[in-house]
Parts: C-alpha cells; sequence; structure tokens
C-alpha cells in the first residue's frame, strides 16, 4: 500500500473519534469511497423479509424491487407509500468505539393499477448516502518542524427519481419496465490549521444521469413465483465547484474559485436479479440473488478495487388468518437474512456484510398497512486497518391503500 493510500485509511480511523454526523444520512465512514454507501431505503414487507422481492407482488405496499410487480397491485387500486429510516451505528477498530445515530426518510411512492391491465409508479427515493468526519491528521510542513492539522468532513449523495410500468401480458406473465433519473451533490470540506492561519477548501461534486430497468414476473403451478430483472450500465456526467479561502490576521480572503469543472465520469454496472418466492398455505418463502458487474467499469478508487458484487437474500413471512375477525390474527410476521460481498476490496479483504431482520405488516383499515422492521448487519473488519461496523436500523412504512377509477353503483 503507498503512502497516499495510508493516509486515507487512517484518516478513516481518526473518524471513528470524530462527532456523530447527525445532520446526514449515514455516518459510515466507508461513505467516504465512490459516491457513498448504498441506501438502506426498503419498502413494503420488503425491509422484514431480508431485502428480498424481484418476484414478490405488491400485497404489502409498493414493491421497488421489481417493475413489473406493479400491475399486481390491486384493480383500480391507488398506494401511497412513504416511510423512514433510523440508524445506530457502532464503529469499531481494536479496542476503540464510536456509536452515531441518523434519520432519513426511505421514499415516497405512488401507485396505481387501472382495470387490472397495467399498474404505474411514480418514486422518490435515496440512493447513495455520504457522511464522514476526518478529524485531527496531523502533519508536519515540509522544510520545517511546523504542524498543520487537517479535518475532512464529507456528506450529501445521489437521490432518485423513477417511473415504473408493469404491464399483464396473460394470467401468469408480467413484464415491467422502469426510468431512473440520477442526480445529487456530494460535499466535501477541508480544513488546514496552522499556527497562524486557517484553509479551507470547499469542493461540491455534481452527478446526474438516466438509467433504464426490465423486470419480469412468472407465475407457476399457482403457489410458485419466478423474477428477473436487468439494469443496464449508465455514466453519470459529473461536474465540480470549488472555492479556497484563507482566514489570516482576521481577515478572510478568497484564493481561487471555479464552477462547472468537468470531472470524471462514474460508471454504473451491469445488474442482474433473480427472485423465486412460494406460498404454502399462510406462509410465505422467498429467495433473490443479485449480481453487479462492478469490474466492467474499469474505475479506480484512491484506497481500493472495484469487484463484482453478489448479493444473497432469503425472507420468510407468516399471516395466522388473513380474513380472521381478530387483529392479530391478521398480522404478518416477517423474518429475513442477508449476504452482501460488497463492491471494494481493500487491503485483499472485500469489505461485505451480514444482516438479519425481523418485521411486522401491521393491518390499518381494510387495504392499508404500517410495515415495521428491524436489522442488524455488521460490515467490515477490525483485520488489518479497517473498520467494522454494526448498524442497527429500524424502518417505519405506511402504504396507504384506496380504490379509484370505480363507476358509483345505484339501486
Amino acid at each position: 500500500m503507498n503512502k497516499s493510500k495510508y493516509l486515507i485509511v487512517l484518516a478513516m480511523v481518526c473518524s471513528l473519534f470524530g462527532y456523530a454526523q447527525t445532520n446526514n444520512l449515514t455516518s459510515s465512514p466507508y461513505s467516504l469511497f465512490g459516491l457513498g454507501v448504498e441506501s438502506n431505503s426498503n419498502t413494503g414487507r420488503s425491509s422484514g423479509l431480508g431485502k428480498t422481492g424481484i418476484s414478490l407482488d405488491a400485497s404489502g405496499g409498493v414493491n421497488l424491487y421489481n417493475p413489473a410487480s406493479f400491475v399486481t397491485l390491486k384493480e383500480n387500486e391507488f398506494v401511497l407509500d412513504f416511510g423512514g429510516s433510523a440508524e445506530l451505528i457502532d464503529l469499531s477498530v481494536g479496542n476503540l468505539n464510536e456509536q452515531s445515530t441518523t434519520t432519513t426518510f426511505t421514499n415516497i411512492s405512488l401507485g396505481f393499477n387501472y382495470n387490472g391491465k397495467y399498474g404505474m409508479g411514480l418514486t422518490l427515493k435515496p440512493a447513495t448516502t455520504v457522511g464522514y468526519s476526518l478529524i485531527g491528521l496531523q502533519s508536519n510542513i515540509e522544510g520545517s518542524d511546523e504542524e498543520f492539522i487537517t479535518n475532512i468532513e464529507g456528506s450529501g449523495g445521489l437521490n432518485e427519481l423513477r417511473l415504473d410500468y408493469g404491464r399483464k401480458m396473460n394470467n401468469n406473465l408480467n413484464l415491467g419496465i422502469k426510468t431512473s433519473y440520477l442526480f445529487g451533490k456530494i460535499t466535501e470540506s477541508e480544513s488546514i490549521n496552522t499556527s497562524d492561519s486557517y484553509l479551507n477548501i470547499s469542493e461540491k461534486n455534481y452527478y446526474s444521469g438516466f438509467q433504464i430497468g426490465l423486470g419480469l414476473q412468472y407465475k407457476l403451478l399457482k403457489k410458485h413465483n419466478l423474477g428477473f430483472t436487468l439494469d443496464f450500465p449508465t455514466v453519470l456526467k459529473g461536474s465540480k465547484d470549488v472555492t479556497i479561502g484563507k482566514y489570516s490576521n482576521f481577515a478572510y480572503a478568497v484564493l481561487e474559485q471555479t464552477t462547472g469543472e468537468d470531472i470524471d465520469d462514474f460508471y454504473l454496472p451491469l445488474k442482474l436479479g433473480f427472485g423465486y418466492s412460494a406460498y404454502f398455505k399462510n406462509l410465505l418463502l422467498t429467495a433473490d440473488y443479485n449480481k453487479k458487474f462492478w469490474s466492467a467499469t474499469n474505475q479506480e478508487d484512491a484506497l481500493g478495487d472495484y469487484v463484482d458484487q453478489n448479493i444473497f437474500s432469503l425472507g420468510a413471512s407468516y399471516t395466522i388468518n388473513p380474513k380472521s375477525q381478530k387483529y392479530f390474527n391478521r398480522v404478518n410476521y416477517r423474518f429475513g437474512l442477508n449476504y452482501n460481498t460488497g463492491y471494494l476490496k481493500v487491503e485483499d479483504k472485500n469489505i461485505d456484510s451480514y444482516a438479519a431482520s425481523i418485521g411486522f405488516g401491521l393491518p390499518l383499515g381494510k387495504r392499508s398497512l404500517i410495515n415495521i422492521s428491524y436489522s442488524l448487519e455488521k460490515k467490515g473488519t477490525t483485520e488489518s486497518i479497517l473498520i467494522e461496523e454494526y448498524i442497527n436500523t429500524l424502518n417505519i412504512n405506511i402504504s396507504l391503500s384506496d380504490l379509484w377509477f370505480q363507476k358509483p353503483k345505484y339501486d
């Protein structure tokens, strides 16, 4: 590992002892890489089912894992789906620990099904999140014994504005397409302090681009469902604004300022997803596999290498009696497991993660639901000079449903 890489990793370790990023959407030091960490945004029952959903319908609320699922909303159904999450992250390296908390919204979605022929949805949600602090990195001024201290803070991330369309081809086959507009700003502020001056470098990176995806769901022998998704690779164009200012002798002066400067494009990889689910009376079992071909993007990171990412997910849910008059008999109980190999390799080690989740679908009236889930995720490692995270996430999602497009009936 060269010197510059070592300093970046050392700075990550120093961030453990900075303050918690309560104003950001995450406080993970790993959000320093690329465009940040992948958002934990989940909707409906998927948040309690180990992030599965490729083969699932939309009975538990909007399902963003497969655009074909939008046609499985009830006939003439209109759904408003929104939610939020809270994270408690325990960071550790060696015998040192730090805790931080963040809160954010997970999504706001509108979906409807017209006469059972097609379904559509419009969603706004976080795609990636950034929130890190590199505090108190000490260095010597070249050619002297005088020290300077560097503090670096990052925030922001990408958002996704998404349009989904699903169509019923026959009684067994549904097809879907989605178009996403990805946009956002990542801000990094670096301050350099010496005994008699203060230098501040503010850099704002802007990214935007479109991505298209396809989805398929097939019903096999009534109780078995298959799903497939394909997200095409795309390029996010980037630009940056940079301001360099200096405080000296109680006065501030702008030393340099540039706007709209082109930066390297960021490449999102091809993604394939496969899903299977089966119903056994009131029990649902589901499994997903996703693969992202990051190595084909030929991108580089200052710290590690991009590698192909594999995600394995399992889920199960059970309802005592969905038609019962007793409320708790209609509650949906959920459990899930997830393993993610990650897409970065540092010091020949993948930044992978393991997660387990539980959840509940609480009926709210005839058609609406409150979805609550809790997950515990372990990410990274304390081996070498890396950081280990334990992420506790509480998701609350509300799915409000009503029937529209119906002609009034008169006796």
